[in-house]
């Protein structure tokens, strides 16, 4: 059996403090800690960072990736999630225009429902690579279009 190790602040220094749940308890002389000689939970990290690749890259969703590691989606799902929150906030090129689109293409046939929403939308287009044109549509935060407050009745 290997020798334990304080969870918390990784002393050897300990003495025996019961058994719980069929094993051996230890507590810390350091700083005061129960612990038990058992393996560390979780995936190491290099687990998450290929599923961070792998879902990076576009090739894989979440079920997928956890089939391969033998873990759950949701565990997958917060990896990603996690790695998203510590990415910086996405920076706005300065030669951005700001376009109003025409949405006439979704009236071509008979109009079963309301499409389109009419508001501003910034277009910003680059380069990917040579020969690779990118145009990306963002809807503004903020609403740019007035609200009405009351709607017309029939009387």
């Amino acid at each position: 059996m290997t020798e334990a190790i304080c969870k918390r602040c990784q002393a050897t220094e300990y003495v025996k403090n019961g058994v719980v749940r069929g094993l051996q308890r230890y507590r810390c002389k350091v700083c005061g800690c129960n612990f038990t000689a058992t393996k560390a939970r979780g995936m190491p990290a290099a687990a998450k960072a290929l599923a961070t690749l792998l879902y990076a890259m576009g090739n894989m969703s979440f079920c997928s990736i956890s089939r391969l590691l033998g873990v759950s989606d949701v565990a997958v799902l917060k990896w990603i999630r996690k790695e998203a929150e510590a990415l910086p906030a996405p920076e706005m090129p300065a030669d951005v225009e700001v376009v109003m689109l025409d949405e006439m293409h979704h009236f071509l046939k008979k109009r079963q429902k309301s499409y389109g929403f009419g508001e501003r939308m910034t277009l910003s287009s680059g380069e990917l690579f040579p020969g690779f044109w990118v145009g990306v549509m963002m809807q503004p935060v903020e609403s740019t279009s007035k609200k009405l407050g009351s709607k017309a009745t029939r009387s």
